[in-house]
């Protein structure tokens, strides 16, 4: 695997703390009045944690997304009426850049490391930039989708090398089944395969 390197961060706080001006004025010129709490920004998006003022209703800001998006000049605003464990809403952006996020650097992270998970697949990153990692063994199916190009083969690829990094071959034995007959050969001749 390629070497995890330094990578600046996608947005700069100077950006977040102007973005989150621009969403409380747009928002303010359609008439909803919110405060800006914090800003997360992760590979692909930042979520604005929003707090509505007092008798702005949460309908009101989901009604405006697609005015808020053309207000800020971006292609779309996600809106999610209640941000779990918080009485905030939040509005997801996406970043001007999307920042590359290598499969070394989640296999390095703690939480793969630590995860104590029986069968640990590194997923990637969570909306905030954090590894997102989770034990097959614990779930019940997987399912896989996504249109041409969107990265499922990558996506199949980093889960089979986290099984493959965590486990030797006396624990995990896998059937893969390719029928292209392409996405899967550069697995041939490993030992983890219980048949070739």
């Amino acid at each position: 695997l390629d070497p995890v390197t330094d990578q600046t961060e996608s947005v700069s706080p100077e950006t977040l703390a102007y973005t989150s001006r621009l969403i409380e004025n747009r928002l303010a010129d359609f008439g909803v009045t919110v405060r800006v709490i914090s800003a997360q920004p992760g590979p692909v998006i930042t979520r604005y944690e929003i707090e509505p003022a007092l008798g702005v209703k949460g309908s009101q800001v989901v009604n405006l997304a697609r005015d808020l998006a053309r207000a800020l000049s971006i292609v779309s605003v996600r809106v999610i009426e209640t941000i779990p464990g918080k009485s905030l809403m939040g509005l997801e952006l996406p970043n001007a850049r999307r920042q590359t996020v290598r499969l070394s650097e989640i296999l390095g992270s703690a939480a793969f490391q630590e995860s104590g998970a029986t069968l640990p697949l590194a997923l990637g990153k969570d909306i905030s930039g954090a590894p997102y990692v989770v034990d097959l063994a614990r779930m019940p199916h997987l399912l896989v989708a996504g249109t041409t190009g969107s990265g499922k083969s990558v996506g199949v690829n980093a889960m089979l090398l986290s099984l493959l990094y965590h486990a030797p071959a006396s624990r995990i034995r896998l059937i893969l089944i390719d029928p292209k007959m392409l996405e899967l050969s550069i697995y041939e001749g490993i030992p983890h395969l219980l048949t070739p």
